[in-house]
């Protein structure tokens, strides 16, 4: 193994589910439960089939803003098809189209299932269809044009008994695309990430999803959203090159403290300070790091001890600093928005922790080095001045106000819209509720910390 570290993780009630586990083993390139659940992520598309028999109704496709939805109004092109009475029809041809065969004589299976009363598809791509991709577009490719075929068989749509249709069923699964560069707002054909053609700048294609959907895979539990965002922003930064080398042991213990409570250091920051304030964590986040001996003063005399008796401090791990400073900068915007119930003012924390972390400490570096309190500046600033307060969960994570950390902000921010008591009009359940119900119908998403954890002690005596 590369490191020596080992932690402990403990759950949200602050119950120790796992010792001594290896640094490595919480690695997005060796834990089970984080790999699978990547490719679930990465190769799930949902269908919408109530939306595409609604929009058929209306004769009204390819809208290009969610406010302009009644833009394009064709009755005259409406279509009755009965989707929804054919659910189960649609869902096991779509499943016999993009299953694969194999060697052996069988064929590997496509999940495809029916959810939420049978109004909508969930499909899993193969892994076979999945290696043979450059990326994640059969998510968005294979399973329109399984649905498209199998809806033009069953209700004869073709170029001889119906070209109006062939046309209208293209533009009711894919909008004006590839007229436009993306899909028409709320694509009946859709998966956890956007779209590649959306994605801003090379690895950061786990990052394309809105902080509120991941709220909303939560179930609203903070810390599970955190452990959720964790996941996605560092596997982004091992996609892009931030967690290779140097920095891997940087991004995997950030990972640790802030993504994962390891040594319930984000849980017992907030308890010591559920009747304190920002200031009041750092001041335990200091005492915390002197302790563990993660810093220590930097001398005894001056210019290290000024007259007035205020001391520079410094760290031997900059790494294991970072990360104590990330669960408490985590800590700091649970106690803010938690005493208020109203997520607005998470910017302010992420915008002003730093600033107070480094006064406090003479001088050590703020999460992140710097990269936190930057994005979090412009960040308040458009959640709160020129949109005329943005929600702040109704970003993406790729978003070019919050991409710019090593993965450390948008767990913040997603704590945040799970402790929200409703004050916000772009709230998880506005923007997200299908979420809602995808997590209530897929474990994957539950208890993600104690998963890792799990899986991390299958693999810690393998490591080597």
């Amino acid at each position: 193994m590369r490191y020596k570290d080992t932690i402990d993780l403990y759950s949200d009630s602050g119950d120790c589910i796992a010792e001594s586990i290896p640094l490595e083993a919480i690695s997005p390139l060796v834990n089970p439960y984080i790999r699978q659940f990547l490719r679930f992520i990465k190769s799930t598309a949902f269908v919408d089939l109530q939306k595409i028999e609604s929009m058929a109704l209306a004769g009204r496709a390819g809208h290009t803003t969610s406010m302009r939805q009644d833009e394009i109004q064709m009755p005259w092109h409406k279509r009755e098809w009965p989707i929804l009475n054919n659910a189960k029809i649609i869902a096991e041809k779509v499943e016999e189209i993009i299953k694969t065969p194999q060697f052996d004589g069988g064929s590997e299976e496509a999940e495809v299932h029916l959810f939420e009363g049978d109004h909508k598809l969930m499909i899993r791509i193969p892994n076979s269809r999945m290696e043979c991709a450059s990326g994640r577009d059969p998510v968005f490719t294979l399973s329109g044009l399984a649905v498209g075929q199998v809806i033009s068989e069953l209700f004869d749509i073709t170029p001889e008994t119906d070209p109006d249709g062939c046309a209208f069923l293209k533009n009711i699964l894919y909008g004006r695309y590839p007229q436009t560069v993306t899909f028409q707002p709320g694509n009946p054909v859709y998966g956890f990430l956007s779209p590649p053609q959306e994605q801003e700048g090379i690895g950061t294609g786990f990052k394309t999803i809105m902080i509120n959907h991941i709220a909303a895979l939560a179930g609203k539990r903070t810390l599970d959203a955190v452990a959720l965002a964790s996941i996605l922003e560092q596997a982004s930064q091992f996609e892009m090159g931030n967690a290779l080398g140097w920095y891997e042991r940087y991004s995997l213990l950030g990972m640790a403290y802030q993504g994962f409570n390891a040594s319930n250091l984000v849980v017992d920051f907030v308890k010591e300070n559920k009747s304190g304030t920002v200031g009041s964590v750092i001041r335990s986040l200091m005492r915390k790091s002197l302790e563990d001996g993660v810093i220590r003063p930097k001398g005894e005399k001056f210019p290290d001890v000024q007259p007035s008796g205020y001391k520079f401090y410094t760290s031997d791990d900059i790494p294991k600093w970072n990360a104590y400073s990330c669960a408490g900068l985590l800590a700091a915007c649970i106690v803010n928005v938690g005493a208020s119930r109203a997520a607005q003012c998470v910017s302010a924390v992420l915008g002003a922790f730093g600033d107070l972390l480094v006064f406090e400490s003479g001088g050590l570096p703020d999460p992140d080095c710097g990269r936190v309190m930057g994005t979090g500046l412009g960040f308040a600033f458009y959640t709160h001045s020129i949109y005329g307060g943005a929600g702040p969960g109704a970003f993406s994570m790729d978003n070019v106000l919050v991409k710019h950390t090593s993965g450390f902000f948008t767990p913040c921010v997603a704590a945040a819209m799970c402790l929200d008591a409703g004050t916000q009009i772009f709230n998880p359940e506005t923007t997200s509720g299908g979420f809602f119900k995808i997590q209530e119908e897929f474990p994957i998403f539950r208890n993600p910390v104690q998963k890792v954890a799990e899986a991390a002690l299958e693999i810690k005596d393998k490591l080597r």
